[in-house]
């Protein structure tokens, strides 16, 4: 506890001195009086910086909001360290929630899918992760805006930016990525740049317009084929009944064509939403495969092509039934229609302890090497011609890749030109649930 008393023993210690120095050439009476000027003198500054002490003490507490009140009884000097006491703690539960801030702070900024930079005057400051993997950043000290961005341009943005401000776009390439970035200039001087890879959206929007011109390409072609053969049919039904019953035959085949594209479009849309309602249910793959293959019996007969099926009795996978179909309706058809006459399909399942694998193996006219990473795109044919006279859509293979991919399989393609093609999917045997 403070003794403010103890602030007067300097002076009432000298006021002894001067009067024991005073006694052989002084009276008793004169020393006494020293003595107690000096002890007055002592008891009033205790009291003036005792008061100090507390208003300090209370403006400590109002500063750094101290909830923490001294004792009403306390001291200037008692005050002032109870005051100091709370500011500490006041102090570091600030530090503290900083600190947290931070972390949070910089934890979302990890996450954000744009790359962000913040340079000062001495180099790079922060990077998050988009921006390392993006700009193949390191642990390396701070470095200058060329060093690091590698691209004079944005490296040029940086410095502009510090000198004069504002906001300022740039818009680059960075090997075969398209790059769209901000930057702006902070209190400090700091200037944070903030870049987004925008090669994916352009790729997906060109594939868009892609697809908008082949799937009216391939529209046009049947409709158009249907409103000719129908203007001339009611003439040739007067005048040439066989050239009618043939102009039938056609009519037939491209309404066949036009309807199984638009099927295949339907379907590419529903895979390419994504998640689906309906809870998946335990499909046997064997049983979906026997099925397919009666469905293309009467194709492969007339194609001379002979289909061998090699199936255990069982094989579940949980899957939604239509999408199991989809896949081996498409891997079947393609085998049939573009083998060689006198051909042969082999058909495979085949259960593993994770995964069941189904392998369809052709002896058709292969796929040549340039176009096998290609060849599951939509609309992409290798020889236009022979793919729509087999009448095919181009969206077989695309519509395949899309139905395992949501499945959670693995589709692999091996093929030699002019000897054939073997496809094979892997599909998780994962518990499937019940119901549908």
């Amino acid at each position: 506890m403070s003794r403010p008393w103890l602030l007067g023993l300097p002076a009432l210690a000298a006021a002894i001195a001067v009067a024991a120095r005073a006694a052989t050439a002084s009276t008793a009476s004169v020393t006494l009086l020293a003595a107690t000027a000096g002890l007055a003198v002592a008891l009033v500054l205790d009291r003036v910086v005792a008061a100090r002490a507390e208003r300090a003490a209370r403006r400590l507490r109002e500063r750094v909001g101290a909830e923490r009140p001294p004792a009403p009884s306390a001291s200037g000097w008692e005050a002032l360290e109870a005051s100091i006491d709370a500011a500490a703690e006041a102090t570091r539960q600030r530090v503290d929630e900083l600190a947290a801030e931070r972390a949070k702070v910089l934890g979302l900024l990890e996450r954000l899918t744009p790359a962000i930079l913040l340079f000062d005057a001495g180099g790079l400051a922060y990077a998050n992760r988009s921006a390392r993997e993006l700009f193949a950043l390191d642990d390396a000290p701070a470095r200058s805006p060329m060093q690091v961005l590698g691209d004079p341009d944005l490296a040029d943005a940086v410095a502009r930016t510090r000198r004069h401000g504002g906001e300022v776009g740039v818009a680059t390439t960075r090997g075969d990525r398209i790059l769209e970035a901000r930057l702006s200039r902070g209190a400090g001087g700091d200037v944070a740049l903030v870049v987004d890879d925008l090669s994916e959206t352009r790729r997906l929007e060109s594939m868009r317009r892609d697809f908008v011109t082949n799937a009216s390409h391939e529209l046009k072609t049947p409709v158009a084929g249907i409103q000719a053969l129908s203007e001339s049919l009611a003439l040739a039904l007067r005048r040439d009944p066989v050239r009618a019953e043939r102009m039938v035959e056609r009519l037939e085949h491209e309404a066949g064509r036009l309807a199984r594209l638009v099927r295949d479009l339907l379907d590419l849309a529903r895979l390419e939403e994504g998640g689906s309602d309906r809870r998946r249910t335990a499909v046997d793959l064997p049983e979906v495969v026997r099925g397919q293959a009666d469905r293309v019996a009467t194709i492969a007969e007339e194609r001379g092509v002979a289909v061998r099926l090699d199936l255990p009795e069982a094989a579940t996978v949980p899957a939604l039934p239509e999408d199991v179909r989809l896949v081996v309706d498409n891997l079947l058809e393609n085998a049939v229609r573009y083998n060689r006459p006198g051909g042969r399909v082999d058909v495979r399942v085949r259960v593993a302890d994770d995964a069941v694998e189904l392998l369809v193996a052709d002896t058709g006219i292969g796929i040549p090497e340039a176009d096998r990473d290609r060849i599951f795109e939509r609309f992409y044919r290798i020889d236009k011609g022979r793919s729509r006279a087999a009448g095919g859509t181009g969206l077989g293979l695309s519509l395949v890749r899309n139905a395992v991919q949501r499945l959670g399989g693995r589709l692999t393609l091996d093929s030699e030109l002019g000897q054939g093609s073997t496809f094979r999917v892997q599909l998780p045997r994962g518990d499937a649930p019940s119901g549908g």
